[in-house]
């Protein structure tokens, strides 16, 4: 049996219902704080990613799936495309291949798109997951830094979850992070014995992410760091103090957390992270920050952005947990049992102009059969009503309807048969 890729898994059934009510609401309140969807592809040039995420990350390192592309020019190397590992590499390639950082005004994006990254599949990590993420782009304020954990924030709270933490830190600017980098070194440089290979790696061309290493022991050693906050030049140092000014007159509870770092090199100023304890190991909800100097990675002035992205399977396993994730199982509205052909055909006819309506009609096609394995048949389609059509109602005119719940049956003129189902349907939706 050929069954799906490791690491990625189908949705159907209850599941992908589950997944569409979270979509949906998620899609309302996005809309209603003013953003717009963006679709990108799924498919981008690898350097994407290589110039914006970081040559020494583990995304570009370890996890993009590669594919080469075979409409290269005859004789030329072929060009690599990579499938998706993030989204705003991707959002902020459109923005500046559409011209949209030219206009003057703030654009709000928000996505909910499949990423992939190649690593050990376990629960709330995939090969292919699914990511929900707001961009605000075009404001520098740190209004903006605000609004933006005050959204992600009204996300979670809207499903009725509050078993989450808010930290939030600065990873300062490129006036002030150079210097705090060398002290960086500094520190680690007599302990890098006692650091894991990864972060042995990282010391040279990505210090801080050491601050983010989960190892107990690089994490005991980060602890007792230099922090960011502690070294930022005066106007990230009041653009974090205001941050933390909005995020208090929103009601928003956080916490200063110097190991938010976050996994990727294009963040700068306010970086934040949602946290929680209802999915174990892996207890980040979601996430985000500033990323100015972003657009300078694709040879483009620095362009001001701040967003955030959250795992839509990691919110449903919160949602579960917490028994907030209750998706009624839908079922037909009725089943027509059709005995003989003419029957049949009339009840045909009938279902297709329902159906057409949005009402959910189910009726089975084999003909010949007895009244008793039709109504077997209707009682699994679980269908509240069952519609019975033979040759003697054919002949008096009266279907029969019977309510499955109840046993109760009633006759309706089949002259008005539509207009009385529409009806039924209407007052109990």
């Amino acid at each position: 049996m050929i069954k799906a890729v490791r690491g990625m898994h189908d949705l159907l059934g209850d599941t992908a219902s589950q997944w569409q009510k979270v979509e949906s609401h998620v899609r309302s309140l996005l809309e209603g704080f003013g953003y717009t969807e963006i679709r990108t592809p799924v498919l981008e040039h690898i350097e994407v990613f290589t110039q914006a995420v970081g040559e020494g990350t583990d995304i570009v390192e370890k996890q993009m799936y590669t594919v080469a592309d075979r409409n290269s020019a005859e004789g030329a190397k072929p060009e690599t495309l990579v499938l998706r590992p993030e989204a705003t590499s991707s959002v902020v390639r459109a923005v500046l291949e559409n011209q949209l950082h030219r206009a003057p005004h703030p654009h709000r994006f928000f996505y909910i798109l499949p990423m992939f990254r190649y690593e050990r599949p376990q629960k709330g990590r995939l090969r292919q997951f699914h990511q929900i993420g707001a961009e605000l782009m075009g404001d520098s304020s740190p209004e903006a830094d605000a609004e933006s954990i005050v959204l992600l924030d009204a996300v979670f709270r809207s499903f009725g979850l509050t078993d989450f933490e808010v930290c939030i830190n600065s990873v300062g600017s490129s006036a002030c992070r150079p210097q705090y980098k060398e002290k960086l070194k500094a520190y680690f440089q007599p302990h890098l014995a006692a650091l894991c290979v990864d972060c042995q790696k990282r010391f040279e061309r990505a210090t801080m992410r050491i601050l983010d290493c989960k190892v107990p022991g690089c994490r005991a050693l980060a602890e007792k760091a230099p922090r960011m906050v502690d070294h930022l030049d005066p106007e990230s140092t009041l653009h974090f103090q205001t941050v933390q000014k909005r995020l208090s007159q929103a009601g928003v509870s956080f916490v200063l957390d110097p190991s938010i770092v976050r996994g990727l090199d294009y963040y700068s100023r306010t970086a934040f992270e949602f946290t929680s304890s209802l999915l174990g190991a892996q207890s980040a909800l979601g996430g985000g920050g500033r990323y100015d100097e972003l657009t300078a990675r694709f040879g483009e002035d620095p362009y001001p952005a701040v967003g955030w992205a959250l795992g839509l399977e990691r919110l449903v396993m919160a949602l579960e947990a917490k028994e907030l994730l209750k998706v009624p199982t839908r079922k037909p509205r009725f089943f027509f049992a059709p005995m003989g052909d003419k029957a049949f055909e009339e009840l045909y006819a009938l279902a297709l102009r329902l159906k057409r309506a949005g009402i959910w009609v189910e009726m089975s096609h084999e003909q010949g059969k007895k009244v008793k394995w039709l109504m077997k048949q209707a009682d699994r389609s679980g269908a509240a009503h069952t519609l019975i059509l033979g040759e003697d109602e054919l002949a008096s005119g009266q279907a029969l309807l019977k309510n499955m719940a109840t046993g109760e049956q009633a006759s309706i003129p089949w002259q008005t048969i539509e207009e009385d189902l529409k009806r039924r349907t209407s007052e109990h939706a």
